[in-house]
């Protein structure tokens, strides 16, 4: 049963993916996309999902239109598919939606994101925490080399300050500047081992391949990348949440997620934030970060 659900999951990603970008806008592109994903019903059977986007700008979704990257799209995927969604973490960015909840902040390198998720996820208890960052440690020049090791770390602080979570770890997108795309692979390389350790270990850990050297098809390219050669463009942003979505699926086939830790915030994430608010200030004056 678990290699035909794999199957399915495969099959319909090619089938979605081979004709999703061969025209029209991203918004057309997104109702195709929203009404071929519908047959194959709700995530884990309508779980739950208390969501939180983890990383720096691309993860904010900077430089995109409202501000949402991929994360409206995700959000609307999965509620249109019948899934209770909430989406959380200490910063609220995107002006097009109301469950805008993200721990994302820019410029973040990962040793930042790791004292952001030391705040936020022991509070937050998220059953799915989606992972893009990195792109700075090679843009600030910050230590690239051992960028893997603090990934490493920062999975393991997830895995075990919210046990229900699953992982979904993102590689970063490629860049236009020629300076810096060596370091950007070789982050990935880096990235990809770690995935891979966590995977052989049996951890709900999985790797979302964003950079289109692996060979894999509708990664964003270059010219899917704006003028300040890091952030996607609309059709790149749009790119990253098909293949987040396509990852979501997949660690559902393996039946990695876990319904997540009632903690007295609703599961519908348009629902009121009273309780979201609290538990910031909480965490906030118990881990206070210097920013």
């Amino acid at each position: 049963m678990l290699s035909y659900r794999v199957i399915t999951v495969f099959v319909l990603a090619i089938l979605i993916l081979a004709g999703l970008f061969t025209s029209g806008s991203v918004d057309s592109q997104w109702r195709r996309l929203a009404h071929t994903a519908k047959s194959t019903g709700a995530v884990a059977r309508g779980m739950p999902l208390r969501i939180m986007f983890l990383g720096a700008s691309i993860t904010r979704g900077e430089v995109s239109t409202s501000s949402v990257g991929y994360r409206k799209q995700l959000r609307d995927q999965l509620t249109y598919l019948g899934n209770p969604v909430n989406c959380v973490g200490f910063n609220r960015f995107g002006d097009d939606f109301d469950d805008n909840d993200v721990e994302g902040y820019g410029a973040n390198c990962v040793r930042q994101t790791h004292e952001h998720a030391a705040q936020a996820v022991p509070a937050l208890l998220p059953n799915l925490v989606l992972v893009q960052t990195g792109t700075s440690d090679c843009f600030r020049n910050d230590d690239p080399s051992n960028v893997g090791t603090r990934m490493r770390d920062l999975i393991n602080l997830l895995l075990e300050d919210s046990p229900q979570a699953t992982v979904i770890l993102s590689t970063l997108v490629t860049t236009p500047n020629v300076d810096i795309e060596p370091c950007i692979l070789s982050a990935n390389a880096q990235f990809r081992q770690v995935a891979a350790d966590f995977i052989h270990e049996g951890k709900r850990v999985a790797l979302a391949e964003m950079h289109y050297d692996q060979g894999l098809p509708n990664r964003p390219l270059p010219a899917d990348i704006g003028g300040d050669q890091i952030h996607p463009t609309d059709k790149g942003y749009f790119m990253m949440g098909v293949i987040f979505m396509e990852k979501i699926r997949e660690v559902d086939a393996l039946g990695y997620l876990k319904k997540p830790v009632d903690i007295g915030i609703p599961n519908d994430g348009n629902e009121g934030r009273e309780e979201e608010d609290r538990l910031r200030e909480l965490a906030q004056a118990k881990h206070p970060i210097d920013v």
